[in-house]
């Protein structure tokens, strides 16, 4: 759902903590401004229960309680998968100094993105909002010193320029990694969540990322895109084998990724491309290195797998055919002489057909009529064909001309 929650259709029932209170009913609310009465279809989540909703767009999920306290009759429900990308925390700010000592700045029309935008263009590790129209920046590991707010609703002051987003509150700052919505970055650690450049909000036209996911000692590496959201087929994700830059899966509007899948590498490169006319939400996608299973045989032979890719050859679209390496070049398999005894084999099997296929070739060639043509009245016209055969890649048939009368006939003789 929305980083606000207002898609929230969960079951929680009760406000924040450590006074968490009971939620009232929708259907005994006729009092306030949102009920089932005033909302009988169901608008905004509301129905004949009790669990937390966002019908007015606050900035999260909320309900009715039947204590007030100073006059106010609802409460915020702390939910924390409403919570945005990059979220470090609500931290108390008794200013002298600020939990983030680099730079600042004010803006009527401050959002989460343009504050971690700001503080990462400036090369800042972390950003953080405060009172719905301050933004700070620092490096600081230090920023919890005046410690954890009791409770992460403490920093729901509403953004200026987003009013669906929480930017902090009074002495309260919201704090958020400037990962997140990088174009391109390094990843070592055994898991993660990449987010398409300019995330949360849609990513730019123009964009050019590349992002390094090198996870030491793993056999594999999952994939799975949480969100995909491109505009077009000119926009694009590639996965790239990360020791041979080979494309390995292209995914795009038309094309777009399996629920999960794994890709028996180390070392992979994720390239993000979006052309010069179309915007959209992006993409978040999880991955986890995966160790070596022990009980399992090491495999040996390439997995393939076949993209049906929007390629653009001849303005005729074609199937894309990607291996996925399934041992790292630095570490080696060791079976592979009987790959080459199947591989052998097979050349072998191609080499008998061709040479059957050679020979009908030749016998369609020898004239009809009864006389037989002795083998220096072979006419200029009539040509023999010389097939040549490579095991590595496939069999390639040219017009050639003996060098003379006396040479091997044998068509799959060379030069």
């Amino acid at each position: 759902y929305t980083v606000n929650g207002a898609d929230y259709r969960g079951t929680q029932n009760q406000t924040s903590l450590p006074s968490g209170k009971p939620c009232l009913f929708w259907n005994e609310t006729f009092q306030h401004p949102y009920n089932t009465l005033k909302y009988p279809s169901g608008e905004g989540g509301i129905g004949k229960h009790n669990y937390c909703r966002n019908p007015d767009g606050d900035v999260s999920p909320w309900c009715y309680t039947a204590e007030h306290e100073d006059g106010v009759y609802w409460k915020y429900c702390e939910i924390p998968s409403c919570r945005m990308p990059g979220y470090l925390g609500c931290y108390k700010d008794h200013g002298n100094p600020p939990p983030l000592t680099g730079i600042s700045e004010t803006s009527k029309k401050l959002t989460i993105q343009t504050c971690i935008s700001f503080c990462r263009n400036q090369q800042f590790k972390f950003a953080g909002l405060e009172s719905g129209y301050a933004c700070f920046c620092g490096n600081n590991l230090e920023y919890w010193r005046y410690g954890e707010a009791a409770s992460s609703t403490e920093c729901n002051s509403v953004c200026f320029g987003d009013h669906t987003q929480p930017c902090g509150g009074d002495g309260r700052v919201v704090l958020f990694d400037t990962l997140i919505g990088a174009c391109g970055g390094n990843y070592t650690s055994p898991m993660s969540v990449i987010y398409s450049p300019d995330f949360p909000d849609t990513y730019a036209t123009g964009r050019v990322c590349y992002w390094t996911i090198q996870v030491p000692g793993a056999a594999q590496i999952h994939f799975n895109f949480m969100l995909f959201d491109i505009k077009d087929s000119t926009d694009m994700v590639e996965l790239l084998d990360g020791y041979t830059y080979r494309v390995l899966a292209r995914f795009d509007n038309r094309n777009r990724p399996p629920i999960s899948f794994n890709i028996s590498l180390d070392f992979v490169i994720m390239y993000f491309f979006s052309d010069q006319t179309n915007q959209a939400q992006g993409f978040a996608v999880l991955y986890r290195g995966k160790k070596p299973d022990k009980t399992t045989p090491n495999q040996t032979l390439a997995e393939m797998i076949t993209e049906q890719a929007s390629l653009s050859s001849n303005g005729a679209q074609s199937s894309k055919i990607l291996y996925v390496i399934t041992t790292s070049p630095s570490h080696r398999s060791h079976t592979m002489p009987g790959n080459w005894l199947v591989y052998g084999l097979t050349g072998l099997l191609i080499l008998t057909v061709t040479a059957v296929l050679a020979k009908l070739l030749l016998f369609h060639q020898v004239p009809s009529t009864p006389e037989i043509l002795d083998s220096h009245q072979v006419a200029a016209s009539e040509e023999i064909w010389s097939i040549f055969y490579k095991p590595s890649t496939s069999i390639s048939i040219f017009k050639k001309r003996l060098k003379s009368q006396q040479d091997d006939c044998n068509p799959l003789v060379g030069d």
